[in-house]
């Protein structure tokens, strides 16, 4: 097969397999946090896709993972406009306050470095929690989101009131082990992960993707596991301290949602929640899908977004 051959019909396969190696890690200018990007020729390259806006793309990551996490997908979303995924740091979010609309401005300001807004936002889980507040305190930063298995309403409010022994409550116990477990051994994780370790690490994300036996390897051990990511429990007490949100009015922008059938930490049975704050929203549910839709069905994801936005372009 060519080199940057398309296999978007298989669960668990990889759009480019160059991926890693098309991936390019750069610090933000403001605090030096990694923030990944596609090599400059490939942006060249992109930037002659049919699909091509100038408008930028963000990609914000979820609780226990980084930029990185977007590696599989980073290449590909090239080909929809000029892509970043930063890091976001709970220190950046929590700030020495616990006025919320503050830290979402600080946030905003951090983001501005990157690239000037308008944005496309493409959050995913916690990072589609912090696309939604900026989508309300920030309405004129962004021209559309694009959220993935993110916490809904009824999310938030398990996350915010206790640990359950129900399949949601287990999910968010495995995350927290997950996040101390890679945190720990991270400096000492080899370039990939073979045999009994790799073994392990699927058996730990059962608790989020519909079927880890599927998942590239290299997905898992460069994306998932090698992501360098501050703590992931601050970010699960940074959802928890999350004031009430699901009352209040979002700004009218073209949003939609993509869940996946079987995702553990967002039971798709929330997504009628959706309806309280993005009344206009498309809701998408890809089946035999975990709480990774990117990584697990990378086409399905690309189609999607492609679609999402040819319609904007279209209205």
């Amino acid at each position: 097969m060519p080199r940057g051959a398309m296999i978007d019909l298989h669960y668990g396969a990889v759009l480019r397999p160059d991926w890693s190696s098309e991936m390019v890690r750069a610090p933000h200018p403001a605090d030096g946090s990694p923030v990944f990007t596609v090599h400059e020729s490939l942006a060249r390259q992109a930037a002659s896709d049919p699909r091509y806006s100038a408008e930028p793309l963000l990609l914000l990551h979820g609780v226990g993972n980084s930029g990185a996490v977007w590696g599989p997908v980073l290449s590909s979303v090239a080909a929809l406009g000029p892509v970043s995924a930063p890091t976001i740091s709970p220190e950046l979010l929590a700030g020495g306050t616990d006025d919320r609309d503050e830290a979402v401005a600080r946030l905003v300001e951090w983001l501005a470095e990157l690239a000037p807004p308008p944005w496309r936002l493409v959050g995913h889980s916690m990072g589609g929690v912090l696309t939604g507040l900026i989508l309300r305190s920030h309405p004129e930063s962004v021209s559309n989101a694009v959220l993935l298995n993110s916490p809904l309403p009824g999310t938030v409010r398990r996350l915010r009131t206790r640990d359950t022994l129900d399949r949601n409550g287990r999910a968010l116990l495995a995350m927290k082990g997950l996040a101390q477990i890679t945190q720990f051994g991270r400096p000492r994780l080899p370039r990939f992960l073979r045999g009994a370790e790799l073994a392990v690490v699927r058996t730990g994300l059962r608790g989020f993707v519909h079927d880890p036996a599927a998942l590239d390897g290299r997905v898992i051990s460069r994306a998932i596991l090698r992501s360098r990511t501050t703590d992931g429990i601050d970010f699960l007490r940074l959802a928890r301290e999350l004031p009430p949100w699901e009352a209040e009015p979002f700004a009218s922008r073209p949003v939609t949602v993509i869940l996946g059938d079987d995702d553990p930490l967002i039971p798709v049975s929330d997504r009628g929640d959706v309806a309280v704050s993005y009344p206009a929203a498309d809701i998408q549910v890809v089946a035999d899908c975990g709480h990774f839709v990117h990584l697990e069905h990378p086409g399905s994801t690309l189609d999607l977004m492609t679609r999402f936005y040819s319609k904007i372009a279209a209205a």
